[in-house]
């Protein structure tokens, strides 16, 4: 058993023993099972899961991965439960986003743009996937 915890600005998102956990990575999704080599990675949008089971999972925004033999720690902006999400509002971040980077003059504001866009398209990603 590997101890995930999921921590964000309003607190404790999510505190259990799994057996195992797929989280969204900048490198792409990984796999953790206790005994895991040390790793530090960063969070991408997208659905951390336990158990294999995605039902039972969290969506994620951006953030900084711990993984270590025996803990799995997620610092993330924000993270909800499947059941959670919005897709309405997430259309709506995602098209506003869409708006915003056509007329973004500066890098910041393109990078700024990029990333509303991604969290939005993984909420609705997940949303749909995973609907009743």
């Amino acid at each position: 058993m590997v101890r995930v915890e999921i921590v964000t600005p309003q607190g404790m998102a999510f505190s259990k023993e799994v057996e195992s956990v797929n989280i969204p990575t900048a490198e792409g999704e990984i796999g953790v099972l206790e005994n895991h080599m040390y790793l530090m990675t960063l969070l991408k949008p997208g659905l951390v899961y336990f158990n294999g089971n995605e039902r039972e999972g969290l969506a994620v925004t951006y953030g900084v991965v711990d993984v270590t033999p025996k803990k799995v720690l997620i610092l993330a902006e924000e993270a909800y439960e499947v059941g959670q999400i919005d897709p309405g509002k997430a259309k709506k971040e995602f098209e506003e986003a869409v708006r915003k980077l056509a007329t973004a003059q500066t890098l910041e504001e393109i990078k700024e743009w990029e990333k509303v866009k991604e969290k939005a398209q993984a909420l609705i990603d997940i949303a749909e996937r995973l609907k009743a």
